[in-house]
């Protein structure tokens, strides 16, 4: 048997990170941050907590590393059809919202469970204020591109329309009109 290349030794090394991050944030949606181990984050991903000491530091850099996996996705999908109209942008943002919605249950959830624990969400204030200011400066740029008098403020109201429908989903699931929801917000900017 060869030795393994640089890139297989990397790709194994953002495989183990990941399954630390996927059993994470499992376990903090289901029974919470506060409530949830290092030993129970190690046997749910069946990896040894020396080996999730090398990747993270403590239980918080985990949750750190989640919300950066959690700012990428919005990230990819705030960016998607930036090459299109203004109006086309917009609407790829909110179809793509709602696929995430809808088929990233768990990570909706743990969104969800993390604003429910003030506690959980201490050391990353920063980053989630600086993520939602992110998110709404791009929002206000699509909407001032359409002319929209208040663009920050119409950016505050989607981003509040787009998280009563992920709360509505997650407390519901299927019984939520989640499609209906998203073609009345399409409607709402004619985008349909």
């Amino acid at each position: 048997m060869s030795p393994r290349t640089k890139a297989q030794n990397k790709e194994i090394r953002e495989q183990s990170r990941q399954q630390i991050i996927d059993a994470a944030f499992e376990l903090f949606a289901e029974t919470g941050y506060q409530k949830t181990s290092i030993a129970a984050i190690s046997k749910k991903a069946g990896i040894s907590k020396g080996l999730i000491y090398h990747y993270f530091e403590s239980k918080e850099d985990v949750l750190i590393g989640i919300f950066e996996m959690l700012t990428a996705m919005g990230d990819q999908i705030i960016d998607a059809g930036q090459e299109k109209s203004p109006k086309e942008h917009l609407k790829e943002v909110i179809t793509q919202t709602f696929t995430f919605i809808e088929h990233q249950y768990g990570l909706g959830k743990l969104m969800i469970s993390l604003a429910l624990q003030p506690d959980a969400l201490e050391p990353l204030k920063a980053q989630i204020r600086e993520g939602n200011h992110h998110q709404i400066e791009r929002f206000a740029e699509i909407f001032e591109e359409l002319g929209y008098q208040e663009p920050t403020a119409e950016a505050y109201t989607l981003g509040a329309m787009l998280d009563g429908a992920m709360l509505g989903f997650i407390t519901m699931g299927n019984d939520y009109p989640l499609e209906q929801i998203k073609q009345l917000i399409l409607k709402k900017y004619e985008l349909n």
